[in-house]
């Protein structure tokens, strides 16, 4: 590893030079030096970014008291606990390395960002932490997993339009809403997930496929009860 005064000093990017404020004092590339170090919690981290000088350029989503992903602001209602520290302990963001640990990087705070899988998955690998300042000014903003899990389900009814029109079909009866969510609630109960997805946009538009099938069999059966001729007792 170069030192500050040998020839191959110059060469390493301003960010990862000793006293750097992204990497903590690491000398990351190609640093053997990794000592023993627990990951700090998210809530650590959070704490760290609120502080930071860099907080614009590598958490300019930050609120601490509201987790989201740093990068592109994605949150979850669900996160909500009694504390600050408690909602960043219980979201579901990714502990990401600014400067990778495959490449020297170390596992603290000043290294670490929080970031939603999506982001985390295309966040750079790479030595230069400005490279991932760069990256996350270039991207966009997530709306909440609430709303993106409608948008999921407004999507899916456009490809299972029997679903609509068996909607329609029931949408007048008293208690209809009530029947119906319970119907989907034990189709989702039955249903797969993917792992670190959840439901996948292809099981959606099955649910509510079979559940239009479901309330056109109830449809018709009710409808066939009704046209039953009745036997009447007449006494005399």
């Amino acid at each position: 590893m170069p030192t500050p005064c040998s020839p191959g000093a110059q060469h390493l990017p301003r960010a990862l030079s000793p006293g750097s404020d992204v990497t903590g004092g690491w000398q990351a590339a190609g640093s053997s030096q990794r000592g023993p170090m627990s990951i700090p919690s998210k809530w650590k981290i959070a704490q760290h970014w609120d502080a930071s000088p860099r907080r614009s350029d590598f958490a300019p989503h930050l609120l601490l008291d509201e987790p989201c992903c740093f990068a592109c602001g994605w949150f979850s209602e669900r996160w909500s606990q009694a504390t600050p520290q408690a909602s960043w302990q219980r979201a579901n963001l990714d502990r990401a390395h600014i400067i990778p640990r495959s490449l020297g990087g170390p596992d603290d705070a000043s290294n670490l960002l929080l970031l939603c899988r999506p982001c985390h998955q295309e966040s750079p690998d790479w030595i230069d932490p400005e490279q991932m300042a760069r990256w996350i000014a270039t991207r966009g903003e997530r709306s909440s997993r609430e709303l993106e899990t409608f948008m999921a389900w407004l999507a899916a009814a456009e490809k299972a339009p029997d679903f609509k029109d068996a909607l329609a079909s029931v949408v007048a009866e008293e208690g209809a809403t009530e029947r119906v969510a319970e119907l989907l609630q034990g189709l989702l109960d039955r249903a797969g997930t993917h792992f670190g997805i959840g439901f996948s946009q292809g099981t959606r538009v099955a649910v509510l496929q079979t559940a239009a099938d479901e309330i056109t069999r109830r449809v018709q059966q009710a409808g066939c009860e009704a046209n039953e001729p009745r036997s009447v007792d007449i006494q005399n």
